[in-house]
């Protein structure tokens, strides 16, 4: 994925600041930053004060914070995307890959849906 269109920065910006209020608001500690390719994303904490980052994927409208299916969610409705991460959190991050999403992961993604 690299570096963004800085057209989309706005839409991403949006979609991950609405994320991190709602999680706020159900006790999950999350800051929003860009990574080391100036991607905006949230370092979302659990419990264990163990951090992932969630990235938003706008092609298929996506917060993704791992490779599994289970690691992502629909950016449709802020609360639900909400529900999902805070639960995710607050159960604690699976052990496998814990320092978050890799640009190939996103890129298997997006692959699989293009067959």
């Amino acid at each position: 994925m690299g570096k963004i269109d800085e057209r989309e920065r706005p839409a991403m910006d949006r979609l991950l600041l609405g994320l991190r209020d709602q999680l706020a608001g159900r006790g999950v500690e999350a800051h929003h930053l860009s990574d080391q390719d100036d991607r905006p994303c949230l370092e979302v904490f659990d419990g264990r004060l163990r951090v992932r980052r969630v990235y938003v994927h706008l092609v298929f409208l996506w917060f993704i914070w791992g490779g599994r299916n289970d690691e992502r969610t629909s950016c449709h409705q802020l609360d639900d995307a909400a529900e999902v991460i805070a639960g995710a959190a607050l159960a604690g991050w699976s052990q496998e890959d814990l320092e978050g999403v890799r640009v190939a992961e996103l890129h298997k993604i997006l692959d699989s849906y293009k067959s």
